[in-house]
């Protein structure tokens, strides 16, 4: 009997150790996606690009 017991807390240690692992991977694959995003903006407000909205709205005040 404890050799079953054994065997099953294996298995759910081994669950627990894939589901971690999963959720280290996507946090990992967020957090990548979030500085990468955060570095586009900073780099962009740095070259001084602005949006193509704003860029609408002051010609087309200077085109009245």
């Amino acid at each position: 009997m404890p050799v079953q017991f054994d065997g099953a807390n294996m298995t759910l240690t081994a669950l627990k150790i894939s589901h971690l692992e999963q959720l280290n991977s996507k946090i990992f694959a967020l957090l990548s996606t979030l500085f990468s995003r955060l570095k586009m903006e900073h780099l962009i407000k740095q070259i001084g690009i602005t949006s193509l909205r704003k860029r609408r709205c002051n010609t087309a005040f200077f085109h009245l």
